[in-house]
């Protein structure tokens, strides 16, 4: 489809499955570019896209924001240095099996 196609208000709602209402409060805030004809908006499908896009990109940037800035604090609070020393070697085989817990 091309992005020059032309949309209505309802096709648009359709295809988030939200209200003509909620697709008419993103063209009165500006995050939807939309034109008008007569009464009723016509939307680039190419105007959705960039829509969509810009979202995704903000949401990007937030969640970046939020856990670089709790990362340290999210970090467990003591770590093996190295992989081998999350496990104990038992047996006559020297079978590798999880540490148990003390």
């Amino acid at each position: 489809m091309p992005d020059d196609d032309i949309l209505t208000v309802a096709q648009v709602a359709a295809q988030f499955s939200v209200t003509p209402q909620t697709v008419r409060s993103w063209i009165d805030s500006g995050k939807l570019k939309a034109g008008r004809v007569g009464k009723a908006y016509r939307i680039l499908r190419g105007d959705v896209y960039a829509m969509v896009e810009t979202a995704a990109t903000q949401r990007r940037s937030v969640e970046h924001e939020l856990w670089g800035e709790r990362a340290g604090e999210l970090a467990p609070a003591s770590t093996p240095s190295e992989p081998a020393e999350m496990w104990a070697s038992t047996g006559a085989a020297g079978a590798l099996v999880p540490r148990r817990s003390r």
